[in-house]
């Protein structure tokens, strides 16, 4: 039985192309529906990374990575870096490529549809950060099926650099995938420090790379931390185990900013 389109019965809707954009508006409006996992594209992500790498060797710099045996730790892992910038996106050029990356799913809308496609492909799902609820199941059962998870605890960027108060979502997520593997697998959470060599306040948050232009432009370097893993803890609280987190990534932040004193 054909499909006979929609009731207003117009000729376009009922040819192929018709037919194309009404999936096609269909599944970018999926994508950026908070708890949809988008399909993902192994030729997309290896030119995402491409293109990435490329612009922030022009806006940024050198990139130095420490650490980075701990990316592939075996078990299932939430990667956890600290947001400070635009330019995080760092932290995506060095992720496996079974990652998946949670997003503001205002800032995967726009360009008719594409923008959200486009960010799905490489791995990225959308979530509304005033409901983080709607993706703590499926972000769980991407760590059950194997796969790593990706989020900014902070949940917003802090312009200042300084940390903002950390959200719990990681820690509710290893702990669900934890439980549902029944203890017998690693789950653990990793805390990723990001620091920019020289930072530009009025810039950080704002969505737009031109106006970034060179003022980050002196190298940054990521330093991947020890995962923590669940089973080695004595307790598994939500509030304690991002404490945890914060801490980690505030010994990184502290030796940092020693180093840039020592070489004043």
């Amino acid at each position: 039985m054909t499909d006979p389109g929609p009731r207003d019965g117009s000729l376009l809707s009922r040819t192929f192309i018709g037919r194309w954009l009404k999936r096609y508006r269909e599944y970018a409006q999926l994508c950026v529906t908070p708890g949809f996992i988008p399909h993902t594209s192994r030729p997309v992500r290896l030119l995402a990374r491409v293109i990435l790498r490329i612009w922030l060797f022009l806006q940024v710099g050198r990139l130095r990575v420490i650490g980075a045996e701990n990316l592939n730790a075996p078990g299932r892992l939430v990667f956890c870096p600290n947001h400070g910038s635009m330019f995080d996106f760092v932290a995506y050029l060095l992720m496996h490529h079974r990652t998946h990356y949670m997003g503001a799913y205002e800032e995967m809308s726009g360009i008719w549809g594409l923008k959200g496609i486009v960010m799905g492909a490489v791995g990225c799902f959308p979530v509304d950060r005033s409901n983080g609820k709607t993706v703590l199941g499926p972000a769980t059962q991407l760590l059950v099926s194997g796969r790593n998870v990706l989020l900014f605890p902070e949940g917003h960027i802090s312009a200042s650099g300084e940390f903002l108060p950390f959200k719990k979502g990681a820690a509710y997520i290893a702990n669900g995938a934890y439980d549902q593997l029944g203890g017998k697998e690693r789950v653990g959470i990793v805390p990723v420090h990001i620091r920019y060599h020289r930072r530009d306040p009025a810039t950080a948050a704002i969505d737009n790379y031109l106006k970034m232009g060179f003022k980050w432009r002196h190298g940054v370097t990521v330093t991947v931390c020890k995962p923590i893993w669940l089973h080695e803890l004595s307790s598994r609280n939500p509030e304690e185990i991002m404490a945890s987190v914060r801490a980690a990534l505030m010994e990184q932040e502290c030796a940092s900013r020693a180093q840039a004193a020592g070489k004043r």
